[in-house]
């Protein structure tokens, strides 16, 4: 019988992840930075239309305008009928968290080529929903003291983590907060 190779250490695997991440976490958000614009366009047409019909907020037509080095000051604004032309300057600081998560699933080991797609889409569709809210309650609460859309924010700034722990490894946290109520009812002691 053959030998199987040793299981690679946690802490092997750690430093593995660690390196694949330092490489790919630039690479990616230079890439990202590049696509900003018409993300920060698709964004914003999906938010004016959440604005438009449910909150019935007069807006003609989304701006986006490109600045700062590499599109990190790219800014986003909704053209009302009033002539008024609210503007959000810093959608590059709320949306560049998509970057990390994308290196984050790139870097882990283990997920074949399916799921890893199936974790990033996953993950990118509940990030930008996350975006999207805070746009929207951003916009709503302009002028108010309401801390709810910084809180929504700081929870979209800090999902991609989340998301990537918990689609990546949805198995071993499965398996690892498993209820003991749940076992097999010929494994229970006897009485």
């Amino acid at each position: 019988m053959a030998d199987k190779a040793p299981a690679p250490s946690l802490g092997r695997t750690t430093l593995l992840l660690c390196l694949k991440f330092a490489v790919l976490a630039p690479i990616c958000l230079v890439v990202w930075l590049w696509l900003l614009p018409k993300y920060t366009w698709l964004l914003g047409h999906a938010t004016g239309v959440v604005l438009k019909l449910i909150l019935r907020v007069p807006i003609e037509t989304v701006v986006v305008t490109r600045g700062g080095f590499l599109n990190t000051g790219t800014a986003l604004a909704y053209a009302l009928a009033d002539g008024r032309q609210p503007t959000m300057h810093d959608v590059g600081k709320l949306v560049t968290n998509v970057a990390p998560f994308i290196a984050l699933v790139l870097a882990t080991s283990g997920l074949g080529l399916w799921r890893r797609l199936k974790v990033v889409i996953l993950g990118f569709v509940i990030i930008f929903l996350f975006h999207g809210l805070t746009i929207v309650l951003r916009f709503v609460s302009t002028g108010s003291k309401l801390a709810l859309p910084n809180t929504v924010g700081f929870i979209a700034v800090t999902l991609p983590f989340l998301l990537w722990i918990v689609l990546a490894y949805w198995d071993k946290l499965v398996v690892y907060f498993n209820d003991e109520g749940e076992q097999d009812p010929a494994d229970a002691p006897g009485p």
